[in-house]
């Protein structure tokens, strides 16, 4: 608008329309002299009501600042813009039409996170007002399904995270996603490949100055899939990545403490061979029952076949029996144990007659049996010496508390370390002056009560009362409140005791040893096979005799006590006489 126009409108100010007037005059968070100028600009836009302000006018006022009023400085003026903005979002939201009107929602227009509905939350950006992370342009020309889902992500961010340096990532992170997709053609996150991903990465190292920056960006897209994937109304088979949360499934079939938490198919580079295997595990989890454990490890034994077939350009369907025969003779020679080779076969033998019985193949291209190894069971001592426990239990004061009572359990109780991780406030109880954990077995699906020392019961006691745990609630949490993951404590123990240097060093940490320890030392002890099978919960016996360790060396013992007796020793007989005893 020329000057000479815009210095008529300043002598004129019977010109205003009463509503600016009155609207501009009720808000006190603005001094006069800087309401002035901006009435004077939004009238000259036509603007009738401050409830018409928005992003793109705000840019517009800025350059009328600085081409029209030639100053240097607008920051001043600049708030005052967003001050009288945020005055009329939050009198807009007192009434349902304002509040209909001032919604928070995907449109094809630019969005401004200070002028969010929810002003409270808006508030916590006024420091970063002019931050380019705070402006999200919906109006480009890109897909509909790829503005929904960083729109839904923005959402996520927003309140998902508080803190302000973790905020400032995510959004930064998300505003790179967001330019690197429309301008790369993608139209769906959930759907890009792996050379898009490693694309991202190149476009993040040229869009940032350091290797630490990029590094704290990248995440940005995994967070983006989980949102997206765990938000849908249906859940988006044909994802890339299934993110196991969204599938509600029942108790039995999740161990809490485990880390399977996704299943990948981007590594299946052929769209039919991956169609294939998505539809294999949708199969598996809405029909078989079986624990996510099983399914997530029976998998990545046909991902690989998949893989090594997309290598090869070779569709699933068209598979022959000699090159499945090749495929099992490389997976052969890398030298893996019969049992583990076994497992391999019977994945594929499951996933071909999946194949059969819906239709995508007329037959099984290969006979599993003439494959399946004999399986030679062979007992390994695994239990803990009484020197490596002794040294561990002298400094278990180092560790952090929780660490300590979970490695109690292990040495005390023999339990699964996803026992462990799952136990609960309510686990300990006292029953005519014995006390008692009750603790559900993820693995066998069911639940044992075992006694236990009192001294343990009474440390427990002890630590749930120091940390408020509820009945319901997990003893051992992860950073998010779940249950405490599996590998972190492995890690961590196995970490402490290099530090330590438990054994002089020699001693790896395996918290299963300590299932053998305990049923050895029963056994051992006098119980009987049977009584540490119902300890140990298993459903066989053969299995618990898998746990208990030396018996070559007990019968080897009893075998020398045997022949020590008189009339037993085998030189006797030679002593006593006969032709070749003369």
């Amino acid at each position: 608008m020329p000057v000479r126009a815009v210095q008529l409108i300043e002598q004129e100010p019977r010109l205003f329309p009463s509503q600016i007037d009155t609207e501009l005059e009720n808000c006190t968070e603005v001094c006069k002299y800087d309401k002035k100028k901006l009435k004077t600009f939004l009238i000259a836009e036509g603007i009738t009501s401050i409830a018409e302000m928005d992003y793109l006018l705000r840019k517009r006022f800025e350059q009328y600042l600085l081409e029209e009023q030639h100053l240097k400085k607008i920051d001043r003026y600049i708030l005052a813009y967003d001050r009288v903005k945020q005055y009329s979002i939050r009198q807009q939201m007192q009434t349902l039409s304002g509040r209909t009107q001032c919604q928070w929602k995907l449109e094809n227009k630019v969005l401004f996170i200070p002028y969010h509905p929810d002003q409270t939350l808006a508030m916590e950006f006024d420091s970063v007002r002019n931050r380019k992370n705070m402006v999200w342009d919906f109006t480009k020309p890109c897909s509909s399904i790829l503005k929904n889902q960083i729109f839904v992500t923005l959402n996520a961010v927003l309140s998902q995270f508080k803190e302000l340096r973790k905020r400032e990532q995510r959004l930064s992170g998300l505003q790179y996603l967001y330019h690197f997709c429309a301008e790369s053609g993608i139209e769906d996150i959930e759907k890009m490949e792996q050379i898009q991903v490693e694309e991202f990465e190149a476009y993040l190292k040229q869009h940032t100055d350091s290797e630490s920056r990029r590094m704290l960006l990248l995440p940005i897209l995994g967070y983006c899939r989980k949102t997206v994937f765990l938000q849908n109304y249906t859940i988006h088979w044909d994802a890339n990545i299934w993110y196991l949360e969204r599938m509600r499934l029942p108790e039995h079939r999740v161990n809490p403490s485990s880390a399977f938490v996704t299943v990948s198919f981007i590594e299946i580079t052929m769209p039919e061979n991956r169609r294939y295997a998505q539809e294999f595990m949708k199969y598996q989890i809405g029909i078989t029952g079986q624990s996510v454990s099983t399914m997530v490890i029976k998998f990545g034994g046909i991902k690989q076949f998949l893989i090594w077939l997309c290598e090869r350009k070779e569709s699933a369907c068209s598979c022959s029996e000699e090159q499945i025969d090749r495929y099992l003779q490389e997976i052969q020679e890398r030298g893996i144990i019969p049992k583990t080779f076994n497992e391999y076969v019977t994945g594929l033998s499951q996933f071909y007659h999946f194949m059969t019985v819906r239709g995508y193949m007329e037959r099984m291209p290969f006979h599993p049996e003439y494959y399946i190894k004999k399986v030679i069971r062979q007992h390994h001592d695994r239990s803990v010496s009484p020197e490596v426990c002794i040294e561990l239990l002298g400094l278990l004061h180092l560790l952090p508390e929780h660490l300590r009572c979970m490695y109690l359990h292990l040495w005390c109780l023999g339990l699964r370390i996803s026992e462990v991780c799952t136990l609960k406030g309510n686990s300990y109880y006292k029953k005519d002056d014995e006390t008692w954990i009750q603790l559900y077995q993820t693995k066998m699906k069911t639940y044992k009560r075992i006694p236990i020392a009192e001294g343990l019961y009474k440390i427990m006691q002890v630590y749930i009362r120091r940390n408020n745990i509820g009945p319901d609630e997990y003893l051992f949490k992860n950073k998010n409140g779940g249950a405490y993951l599996t590998q972190t404590f492995r890690e961590r123990m196995k970490k402490f005791c290099k530090e330590q240097g438990i054994a002089e060093g020699e001693y790896l940490f395996q918290t299963h040893d300590y299932r053998h320890t305990v049923a050895t030392f029963f056994y051992e002890s006098g119980a009987s096979l049977q009584s540490v099978r119902d300890y140990l919960g298993h459903s066989y016996q053969e299995m618990t005799e898998q746990y208990i360790d030396y018996v070559p060396q007990k019968i080897a013992k009893a075998n020398d006590e045997y022949f020590k007796q008189p009339g037993n020793n085998l030189a006797a007989g030679l002593r006593k006489g006969g032709k070749r005893g003369r």
